[in-house]
C-alpha cells in the first residue's frame, strides 16, 4: 500500500520557491551594496570586478573600460620607498639640463615611471625614437645602468585608429615604440636584457581624457618603470 504525503504541495504554491530565491539575491545585493559604500575605492573596484566575474562578464581595468571616453584609473600613487625615491632624484638632476625634455616622474603601486611624451619621442604614427630626444634618453639609461633593478617599458597609444601601411593598429604602434625604447637602451648600457619586460596596451590604459587633443597627447607615451628591490635584492 502507497503511503501518501501527509502534506503534498499544491501546484499553487510553487512560486513560492522562486520568490524565496528572489528575496535571498535582493538580501544579497543590499549587503553588497552596504559594503562597497563603506570600502575604500579599491575594494570597491575589487569587488564590482568579482560580480562581474560572477555573472559571466569581463572585468574592466579599473573599472575605466578601454572603449569607453573618459579617464581610466590610473594605479595608485604611494609614498616612495627610499630606494626609488633616491633614483627619482637622480634622474630628475640628469634631465634637468634639458628644457622640455618630454619626460615626466611619478611614483605608485608598480614603482617609479618615467614616461616618455610620444608628441616628443616619437613622429606621429612612427615608433622611430626622434633623434634630438636621444640625449635625454640617453641620461636616463646612464642613471639606469647602475641599478640591479627589473625594468618594464610599456608603450600607449591614444584612441585615434591608426592609418598607414606599417601597423595594423594601436596594438601595434605601442608594442613598437616600447621595442624601440628597449633596444636602444640595451644597445646603450651594460644592463642585462633579463632584467627587462615590454609590452604594449594600445590605447585602452588612458590616463587622458580621448575627446580632448591634450588628453590625447597625455595618453601617447611609453613608460619606463623601475620596479623596487626586495629586500634579498638589495
Amino acid at each position: 500500500m502507497i503511503e501518501e504525503d501527509d502534506h503534498p504541495q499544491h501546484p499553487d504554491e510553487r512560486w513560492l520557491v522562486s520568490y524565496a530565491d528572489f528575496i535571498t539575491l535582493l538580501f544579497a545585493l543590499f549587503v553588497l551594496l552596504y559594503a562597497l559604500s563603506n570600502s575604500s575605492k579599491a575594494k570597491e573596484v575589487a569587488g564590482m570586478n568579482s560580480v562581474a566575474k560572477a555573472v559571466g562578464l569581463r572585468p574592466s581595468y579599473g573599472m575605466g573600460g578601454g572603449t569607453r571616453p573618459g579617464l581610466a584609473e590610473s594605479p595608485a600613487k604611494m609614498v616612495a620607498p627610499p630606494q626609488l625615491a633616491a633614483i627619482k632624484a637622480k634622474v630628475e638632476s640628469a634631465v634637468a639640463q634639458y628644457q622640455n625634455s618630454g619626460l615626466s616622474m611619478t611614483i605608485d603601486s608598480r614603482g617609479l615611471v618615467i614616461s616618455l611624451s610620444a608628441a616628443k619621442f616619437f613622429a606621429s604614427g612612427q615608433d622611430d625614437i626622434t633623434p634630438s630626444q636621444l640625449p635625454v634618453l640617453d641620461a636616463v639609461i646612464k642613471t639606469m645602468s647602475s641599478l640591479n633593478n627589473p625594468f618594464q617599458i610599456d608603450g600607449y597609444t591614444d584612441s585615434v585608429p591608426i592609418i598607414n601601411g606599417r601597423f595594423r593598429d594601436n596594438w601595434d604602434l605601442s608594442a613598437a615604440r616600447a621595442s624601440s625604447v628597449l633596444r636602444y637602451t640595451l644597445a646603450h648600457s651594460t644592463i642585462s636584457p633579463d632584467h627587462f619586460a615590454i609590452a604594449g596596451y594600445g590605447p585602452y590604459h588612458f590616463v587622458g581624457d580621448n575627446l580632448t587633443e591634450e588628453g590625447r597627447a597625455l595618453n601617447r607615451r611609453v613608460e619606463i618603470i623601475v620596479r623596487p628591490l626586495n629586500e634579498d635584492q638589495q
